[in-house]
């Protein structure tokens, strides 16, 4: 008789790790089972955690507790800010992971966490008692006991991978598929959909020839993920580097259109727009001339670059060919192809927004079953799950989070309200309130919220709060301070940068595009302990004040609007400023109300704004002609 557990999770990739620690955390009895104890936390595609959207979603996972910032922060090889000549809202890390040592750290994490049991098995099927889940039972006829299910089986459900024309059953390379489980979901009447991923080749470093190849070195000022984390590095540093396809690469390619197996129909499942397979991006812009790939070290001490850019289902012998059409990849050895591989999901719109199934109560889905992509989407949601998955355990109020407060609740709200037709994946650009959900500020939107659910501890939560309070203090003694420039050039004998006439704050002299925190220091000696993160966090509450009064005027405007009605007609004299992208979505949806506009993921606030005005003066027009 195997012993009962509180919560049961299904899967150890990404959103299966988070979703038993948070369980654990929260002080519930958790069993973890996975296919296989040595690929907890793999990276089957690209060694690297982050970008933009990513990293924002990252912080989120340190604010609300989890797992993922702290093991990126120590398994990294190189540490890149992106975007630092672009607005606060865009910026975000992103950072290259060793693989290897990412997956034993995260071992290492589930292993040490009291209240938490894993274990190497391969789930079959949901158990029911009684016509009420009540737990799992295994390939080997074992039956697990509890009250809620988590299943985060990434591409494992009923996976196929597909190169050229042949294809296999697989959940990813060299591991078995969750077939047998794949089927039960069918059966117990899950809306399933079928989706596609895929990889590109991995090549052996020993036969690039790097010498006239664009390099990506680390930065040393990126700061950490995690506030948890050593912040200094303690594996070596590898750079990046970056090739372009030629007009030989583009021929090779598409003289094997047939041979592809996504180009040829072979696959069925829907893949992701912003991540094409190369086959996908030469037939759909036939004209564009080349394309960037991104050669990217698997680890510290590996031999192998992963080959972003160069996602694939053809043929290995022609993956072996186009290859070697690459300037500085012309004598390269393949060691393993690139796949293209299809598997099912889990509708989204069956999700309530605590992640619960609608149709099976105590059931949560995390990850890639829910049509999400990418481990940082996982990460994010197997928190969310595993709270709610303990609070109904324990008959607590479940955790929503709004769309305006982190990215994790507008990547829930999207994908169980407007539903997915295709991998889902987070990008700032979906978000009106992106100027409010910066990377530096994910503490003060969510870490209260995660003390209050229980996966952040008391001493944590003190920490943060300190470190909040030490922050408003910084930020109003730099808007109190004021001087003359002869009085500020005294004591700041660096300044270099314009002082203009009068009495002026040290807040104001911020404002400057060249200043930085860092340079007021001997007025104010606490900068010097401030973290990096919090550097950036200050800089941006003052730097960008006179943009967050301006957005709160805009989501006035929202807000009392939302119930104004929209014609037909409207649609023939959306502004010509409206971005491409959102007027092509607006078309799309054509909504009837400005609250349904305002709802569309990509129509940014700037978009919506224009579209406002227009609206409000084609009402007092009408007005005016009654």
């Amino acid at each position: 008789m195997t012993p009962d557990f509180q919560v049961i999770v299904v899967g150890a990739g990404h959103a299966g790790c988070e979703a038993a620690l948070a369980c654990a955390r929260a002080g519930v009895s958790t069993l973890l089972l996975t296919i296989n104890l040595d690929t907890v936390a793999a990276m089957p595609c690209n060694p690297s955690v982050g970008g933009q959207g990513k990293g924002q979603l990252v912080r989120e996972i340190d604010a609300l507790g989890g797992e993922m910032s702290v093991v990126a922060d120590e398994t990294s090889i190189q540490r890149r800010r992106l975007n630092t000549r672009k607005g606060i809202a865009v910026q975000a890390n992103r950072f290259q992971s060793d693989k290897e040592a990412y997956s034993r750290r995260m071992l290492q994490s589930v292993l040490e966490q009291p209240g938490l049991a894993i274990l190497q098995a391969m789930v079959a099927e949901l158990y029911f008692d009684n016509n009420r889940l009540a737990g799992v039972k295994t390939l080997a006829g074992e039956i697990w006991r509890a009250k809620a299910v988590i299943l985060t089986p990434g591409t494992f459900l009923r996976g196929l991978i597909h190169i050229g024309e042949v294809n296999f059953s697989a959940g990813r390379a060299g591991e078995p598929a969750a077939v047998e489980l794949g089927q039960a979901l069918v059966e117990v009447g899950l809306p399933i959909m079928r989706f596609k991923t895929g990889t590109p080749p991995r090549v052996d470093a020993a036969s690039i020839d790097f010498s006239n190849l664009e390099r990506q070195e680390h930065e040393d000022d990126t700061p950490p993920f995690s506030l948890w984390s050593d912040s200094d590095m303690s594996l070596p540093c590898r750079p990046c580097f970056i090739t372009r396809t030629t007009a030989e690469t583009h021929r090779v390619i598409k003289e094997n259109f047939g041979r592809s197996a996504l180009i040829a129909g072979r696959i069925t499942g829907t893949g992701a727009r912003y991540c094409p397979s190369i086959e996908d991006k030469l037939n759909k812009f036939p004209d564009k001339e080349t394309h960037k790939v991104f050669l990217e070290p698997e680890g510290a001490s590996s031999h192998e670059y992963y080959l972003q850019g160069l996602s694939t289902s053809l043929p290995e012998e022609v993956q072996e060919i186009y290859v070697k059409t690459l300037p500085g990849l012309e004598n390269v050895r393949i060691t393993r192809p690139g796949y293209g591989i299809e598997y099912d999901i889990v509708d989204p719109l069956d999700l309530y927004p605590t992640l619960m199934s609608k149709s099976i109560e105590n059931l949560f889905l995390a990850g890639q079953i829910n049509g999400t992509s990418g481990y940082e989407e996982a990460a994010a949601q197997g928190i969310l799950a595993g709270v709610n998955a303990a609070a109904v355990v324990r008959n607590q109020s479940p955790l929503t989070l709004d769309a305006n407060s982190s990215y994790l609740g507008l990547m829930v709200q999207e994908i169980t309200t407007l539903g997915i037709t295709e991998p889902y994946r987070i990008f700032t650009s979906r978000s009106p309130f992106r100027l409010n959900l910066r990377m530096s500020n994910a503490e003060e939107r969510l870490s209260e919220i995660a003390f209050r659910h229980g996966i952040l501890s008391q001493v944590r939560y003190a920490r943060v709060d300190a470190r909040q309070k030490k922050l408003a203090g910084l930020e109003q003694k730099l808007q109190a301070y004021s001087a003359t420039a002869a009085a500020y050039r005294e004591v700041l004998p660096a300044w270099c940068l314009p002082i203009p006439a009068g009495n002026v704050t040290a807040a104001q002299l911020l404002r400057h595009p060249e200043a930085e925190l860092a340079m007021f220091t001997p007025l104010f000696p606490e900068i010097a302990e401030l973290d990096r993160l919090a550097v950036l966090e200050i800089e941006a509450r003052i730097k960008y004040a006179g943009y967050f009064a301006q957005q709160h005027k805009e989501f006035e405007l929202i807000e009392s609007m939302r119930a104004i009605s929209i014609d037909e007609s409207f649609f023939d004299e959306i502004p010509d400023a409206v971005c491409k992208e959102a007027r092509m979505k607006i078309m799309a949806v054509r909504p009837a109300t400005v609250e349904a506009l305002a709802s569309i993921p990509g129509v940014r606030a700037s978009d919506l704004t224009l579209i406002l005005l227009t609206l409000r003066r084609r009402q007092r027009n009408r007005e005016l002609h009654r």
